[in-house]
């Protein structure tokens, strides 16, 4: 990447932290996700409560795991999960911005032409990479139970992969958020 690239790319970061550095961004963007999580916990009804979850689904790694999740979990919740897809691909930017809103509002510098720390924009931007593994775990799980009906190998250990890159970013974003919200209210007092 050249040096106008780079600077391009941080000077588009740095508007994008800017502009998501507001509490009220985070608090609709947060409402946005919690109602799009909501609709697809719902569009999982079918699913027998006894079945495993969606997050064993997400992080079967074998075809032959996979393959008995789906046995449990029932053609009427198989085909609930792959009509409710359109909403999956809503909720990853919605959550994205979401975390990445809450983190910039906690981090914010007050004077807009300052830029963030470099460490602050790649925590910024860890939400929108998970978002990214989201798309492609989608894409993966479209490809194998719309198109090919069958469970590739390779494809479902892909698929788990990004799930499992996905979860693990969320999860230090809610680590990282979590404790800045902390110190946040902290110096409040």
């Amino acid at each position: 990447m050249t040096s106008f690239q780079t600077s391009t790319l941080m000077a588009m970061l740095t508007r994008l932290y800017h502009s998501l550095a507001s509490w009220k961004m985070a608090v609709f963007f947060s409402v946005l996700a919690g109602g799009l999580s909501a609709a697809l916990i719902y569009s999982l009804r079918a699913r027998p409560p006894t079945a495993p979850s969606i997050l064993a689904l997400q992080l079967a790694f074998s075809s032959d795991r996979l393959a008995s999740i789906l046995d449990q979990w029932g053609k009427a919740a198989m085909e609930a999960y792959v009509n409710s897809m359109w909403l999956d691909f809503l909720y990853p930017p919605a959550y994205a911005a979401a975390f990445s809103a809450w983190f910039a509002f906690l981090m914010r510098n007050q004077k807009e032409d300052v830029l963030p720390m470099r460490h602050h924009l790649v925590l910024f931007v860890m939400p929108f990479v998970a978002a990214g593994m989201d798309y492609v775990e989608n894409a993966l799980h479209l490809w194998m139970f719309a198109i090919l009906h069958a469970l590739p190998p390779l494809v479902v250990f892909l698929a788990s992969l990004a799930a499992a890159i996905k979860w693990s970013l969320i999860g230090i974003s809610i680590v990282v958020i979590g404790s800045l919200a902390i110190r946040f209210l902290m110096s409040k007092r």
